[in-house]
């Protein structure tokens, strides 16, 4: 006879971002390859991804489920 592990209820999560939730020119953070946050503007809305400025010549197409909206105070 096989015991069956004890199950783990785990919390839900947060629900991830979608396209819907971003607009052009929002102001938005993610981190890059090397873990260093970015942070910059969506000048561009596509399917799956927003092309961030970041403002120091570079920008980058990301994932809406990687970006997270900054807020300024």
């Amino acid at each position: 006879m096989r015991l069956h592990p004890i199950c783990r209820i785990e919390e839900p999560s947060a629900p991830k971002p979608t396209r819907e939730d971003f607009r052009r020119g929002d102001k938005v953070a993610f981190e890059d390859k090397c873990l260093q946050t970015v942070v910059g503007t969506i000048v561009r809305i596509n399917e799956r991804t927003a092309t961030v400025d970041a403002g120091n010549g570079n920008s980058w197409r990301v994932g809406f489920a990687l970006l997270r909206r900054v807020l300024d105070i």
